[in-house]
């Protein structure tokens, strides 16, 4: 009996694999916007790296390095590269990084959503980049960031760049 209640129960469980890992491109865009905007209304998480000017929190299997743009950080996992851009006169109400986006008649939005959040303003967006490829961009404030991604992943890409954007401080020069 319990042999059974085992079998069921592995079953069950690759079923639910399965079923995720089986997510259209629409459906994880979908989940990885929605995703996004909530992870941008949670405490972000406590910086664990610095760089240059730059405290943020980079997750497990992520890597960071400076770029020769001071702005600029490039982050990878695996054989994806994301890169991290910090405009320093921005405030976290800063709006401009999106207006550049909608305002940018060459890009063709496929979803984007805003968010204001405790006098922040962010957004995360899914851009048409090619017939296999998708840009992933999401922003808060000053912050950046952006990737070509294939169609795979997508949702947990976005929540984990959002995860990156809003753990970003700027360190104070000390004078």
């Amino acid at each position: 009996m319990k042999r059974k209640w085992l079998l069921a129960s592995a079953c069950c469980a690759l079923l639910f694999t399965l079923t995720g890992c089986g997510k259209t491109v629409e459906e994880q865009i979908d989940t990885g916007v929605a995703s996004a905007q909530t992870v941008f209304e949670e405490n972000p998480q406590q910086p664990n790296k610095t760089i240059g000017k730059i405290e943020l929190y980079v997750p497990s299997g992520y890597d960071v390095k400076e770029s020769e743009d001071l702005n600029n950080l490039i982050i990878t996992q695996g054989e994806e590269s994301y890169i991290l851009f910090v405009n320093y006169q921005e405030k976290e109400d800063s709006n401009l990084q999106y207006e550049l986006l909608k305002n940018d008649s060459s890009k063709k939005i496929i979803k984007e959503e805003t968010v204001e959040f405790d006098g922040a303003f962010g957004f995360s967006a899914v851009l048409d980049y090619d017939e296999e490829q998708f840009e992933l961009i999401v922003s808060s404030g000053g912050v950046k960031m952006s990737t070509i991604s294939e169609d795979e992943n997508i949702d947990q890409k976005l929540v984990d760049m959002m995860t990156i954007v809003r753990s970003v401080k700027v360190l104070e020069e000390k004078e």
